[in-house]
């Protein structure tokens, strides 16, 4: 009897752990990689390795998400069923989860591994075929462009030869060249880099989808700002009764130039001793230009702010030499000289993080936040002879100091946590609030007191540049921690 109770227990035990795993997808229809699906097939179907609550979480949209055509009917406890409609010679995308939608989720209450599903519809009536002569041609194209002029070749430090040995039959075999750019894009995925994708004619190829959780919640941010509004669909703004204004910057694509100049004449409206919370949490990236003309209101004086050079197979290094990037102010416009907080985040890649390394030597303004994603890629594209054209990153882009920040990202003056927390207003604006407001509790202990004052005292006369430097003590953010700063302390020193 013991030794039975011993059994059970360890078998009871056993199934508790496995109890607690993580749901995770085991089989789906169509299937994840899957090239010619029927543009006939109604359904989605998805199975997982355990019984499941009733929540779902279809991540997707726009153009290469299915059509959803009904309501998703769970037939059994593992298995979803999702209507949909298809469209033929079609590439499509979506996400069983991600990392900030996770209604899948098992019996157990816990979350199911993200899954993403890629796959494309089959031609309609007679579409010519690549002969294999012509992907194989291509191909090699394809391997020498990755050689020679991918500037983030070795930077993950993928064994390329066996990669390409893996699918090369695929790409031989493919019979049309939207099959031939989803397969290359399934190879080039393991580069782990947005700034590479395969296009056939108006039709844009994904080779790697970054799966991020943004710092940011527009509910939030409406429920914290005061009088907030969308002036267009990239900008929206506010501003707080004798407190800072608000400025919302959701990308810089140069689509939507006009609504940026938008932006721009708001900032060119605001009065000398205002102050600024810069919101671009929500911006991706886009043309830097656009960037830099609403960068160049903070300055004054031309100034370097990031660091290039270009894959270049001729030069010994393999790259040219690193080239600056300079912000000039930006003419004909007053300038904004007030003190700017700018809101950053993971979401910030590309274009955006070139805007926030122009606002890093704003004197003064303070970067605050969470870390950006890291990469930048001045990706051009290389026509390959079966029609299908790659693009990829041709440079390696640097801070100002020298220093690559691909796959890295650039961090913040002031790190800030982002979290949904009980007071339903956005953690980072209050946060920024509150560095306005320049209340130097540097001890946190709810008193400005001598023990403060210590603190100050260690980061007297540090400027931005300095080894140490913490921008908290920088309460006028000029980029130096001096006198004006001590008075501020001075000012609040007992309360």
């Amino acid at each position: 009897m013991r030794q039975t109770l011993l059994y059970l227990l360890f078998f009871v035990g056993f199934v508790t752990v496995d109890a607690q795993e993580r749901p995770r997808v085991v089989r789906t229809s169509p299937e994840n990689g899957a090239m010619s699906v029927d543009p006939a097939t109604n359904e989605l179907r998805v199975t997982f390795d355990q019984p499941m609550a009733t929540g779902v979480s279809f991540v997707g949209g726009g153009p290469t998400a299915p059509e959803v055509v009904g309501r998703q009917q769970w037939i059994s406890n593992t298995t979803v069923v999702l209507p949909i409609r298809l469209k033929p010679d079609h590439a499509y995308w979506l996400s069983i989860n991600s990392d900030r939608y996770q209604n899948f989720r098992g019996i157990n209450g816990l979350p199911a591994v993200p899954y993403p599903i890629s796959f494309r519809t089959a031609p309609s009536g007679k579409v010519d075929t690549l002969s294999q002569e012509l992907n194989r041609e291509s191909l090699t194209q394809l391997r020498s462009a990755i050689e020679d002029r991918y500037s983030h070749r070795d930077l993950q430090g993928v064994d390329w030869d066996a990669r390409f040995a893996e699918f090369e039959s695929r790409l031989i075999d493919a019979k049309t060249r939207a099959q031939f750019a989803m397969l290359a894009g399934q190879l080039l995925e393991v580069a782990r880099d947005i700034h590479i994708w395969l296009k056939v004619g108006d039709e844009t190829f994904a080779s790697f989808r970054r799966n991020i959780s943004p710092n940011v919640d527009l509910d939030l941010i409406q429920k914290t700002v005061p009088v907030f509004r969308f002036v267009n669909d990239a900008v929206a703004t506010g501003r707080f009764q004798d407190g800072p204004a608000y400025l919302m910057i959701g990308t810089w694509r140069q689509e939507q130039s006009g609504d940026i100049e938008a932006a721009g004449a708001w900032i060119d409206g605001l009065a000398p001793d205002d102050t600024l919370i810069l919101d671009v949490r929500f911006n991706s990236g886009g043309a830097e230009q656009l960037a830099k003309e609403i960068a160049g209101r903070f300055v004054e004086h031309p100034v370097v702010y990031a660091q290039h050079r270009f894959r270049d197979p001729s030069m010994p290094s393999g790259f040219s030499e690193i080239m600056p990037r300079t912000l000039n102010p930006t003419p004909s416009v007053p300038g904004f000289r007030g003190r700017t907080v700018v809101l950053m985040g993971p979401v910030n890649v590309s274009s955006c993080e070139a805007f926030l390394l122009m606002m890093k030597q704003v004197s003064q303004c303070t970067l605050m936040g969470e870390k950006s994603y890291g990469s930048s890629g001045n990706p051009q594209p290389i026509s390959l002879s079966n029609g299908v054209t790659v693009f990829l990153p041709s440079w390696v882009a640097f801070t100002p100091d020298g220093n690559p920040f691909e796959g890295k990202g650039l961090s913040p003056d002031i790190h800030v946590a982002f979290s949904t927390d009980t007071t339903g207003e956005d953690p980072l604006i209050n946060a920024a609030l509150d560095f306005f407001l320049a209340r130097p509790d540097f001890s946190g202990d709810g008193r400005i007191d001598f023990a403060d004052f210590l603190l100050f005292v260690q980061q007297f006369g540090l400027s931005r540049d300095d080894e140490g430097y913490d921008a908290k003590y920088d309460l006028d953010s000029d980029g130096t921690i001096g006198f004006g700063d001590f008075l501020i302390f001075a000012s609040a020193f007992g309360k």
